[in-house]
């Protein structure tokens, strides 16, 4: 398993595409390759099965039907949301579109099932990403007891902070790369420790991405008012993707200083303004292999977990919080 892995920027899709032609168990559908900003999940090339997420030149992400129940479950929810007339929907669904990843439809390719999705990290030339699997709780109604035990044992702090950081891909200035930081990485952050994991994410160890924490807060108490009203779906082991520009604060400051007075003035009095006009920061919902009916019931564990997860994040602007690199503490972990 890795546990932190650099890349350059120039790397980052020639090593994908590599891995067409080395690591190609299953060939692959025409045009595709493993998607390159991937910080969780199942790799291609990887684990048991070998699949994994796989991406397209023209925008869209690939992934792989699990095994069933999962993966008809979660195909099956994509198909509903996104092929159905909104008559046939309630308006907690229709809202929740605009939440997930639109759906593109699907690809069979040598018996291999493919769920067909937008890439929502396209156009940006260097994505930043971060995975938060959200909840207290990761195991649905159906686990047996084995498996309540193995996903209780994996995270013990996840019971009160409500949130797991299962990958991330952190940018580094000084030699423009990337590191990857695998779910290993945030496992081994202690409940005071966390927090600094956040911050890395955020670039606190060079320049603290403030405008894209902001932007991630604003954008998560959006998805908090769905989950405060809807009472259509409860969603267990569900992540958060996260991406910004790696460059954002550089970008908007290059963005303000070729502006018009008046404009800057404007701009200044409310940094979000400018910060949704360049589409800096996009989330969505992901990972639904474990969705069940609400039963007209409040989704309490994800909400819980995404209101701590804004309190983190609001903490993390405030005056009290004090950076420490826990980047040692990974190369410890390496080292031994």
């Amino acid at each position: 398993m890795v546990e932190s892995s650099v890349e350059t920027i120039e790397s980052t899709e020639k090593k994908s595409k590599d891995l067409t032609i080395k690591e190609c168990v299953h060939p692959l559908p025409n045009n595709c390759f493993p998607l390159a900003h991937q910080v969780a999940g199942h790799f291609f090339g990887k684990g048991r099965t070998k699949l994994g997420l796989l991406q397209t030149q023209d925008g869209l992400v690939l992934k792989p039907v699990q095994s069933p129940p999962r993966g008809e479950r979660e195909h099956n929810f994509f198909k509903r949301l996104f092929l159905s007339d909104e008559s046939e929907l309630n308006q907690d669904e229709i809202a929740l579109r605009s939440l997930c990843p639109t759906y593109r439809g699907s690809l069979i390719h040598n018996d291999i099932v493919y769920i067909k999705m937008d890439d929502i990290a396209y156009g940006f030339k260097h994505p930043t990403v971060i995975d938060y699997k959200i909840g207290r709780i990761t195991y649905d109604p159906e686990a047996s007891q084995e498996k309540i035990a193995r996903q209780i044992k994996k995270y013990p702090p996840v019971e009160k902070i409500g949130f797991q950081l299962i990958g991330m891909r952190v940018f580094n200035q000084e030699d423009a790369t990337f590191r990857h930081y695998d779910k290993s990485f945030g496992r081994n952050l202690s409940e005071d420790e966390l927090i600094h994991g956040l911050a890395l994410y955020y670039q606190f160890h060079q320049t603290p991405q403030i405008r894209a924490i902001k932007e991630t807060i604003r954008k998560f108490e959006e998805i908090k008012v769905w989950f405060e009203k809807q009472r259509t779906y409860h969603f267990y082991a569900s992540s958060l993707i996260v991406i910004y520009e790696a460059y954002l604060e550089d970008t908007l400051n290059e963005h303000l200083k070729h502006s018009t007075e008046s404009k800057k003035n404007e701009l200044n009095n409310n940094d979000l303004i400018l910060a949704n006009c360049l589409s800096s920061v996009r989330i969505v919902m992901a990972d639904f292999a474990h969705v069940f009916p609400a039963n007209d019931t409040i989704d309490a564990n994800y909400l819980y977990g995404l209101t701590r997860l804004i309190e983190y994040l609001k903490f993390l602007i405030s005056p009290e919080y004090k950076f420490q690199d826990v980047r040692i503490k990974d190369r410890n972990r390496i080292k031994n």
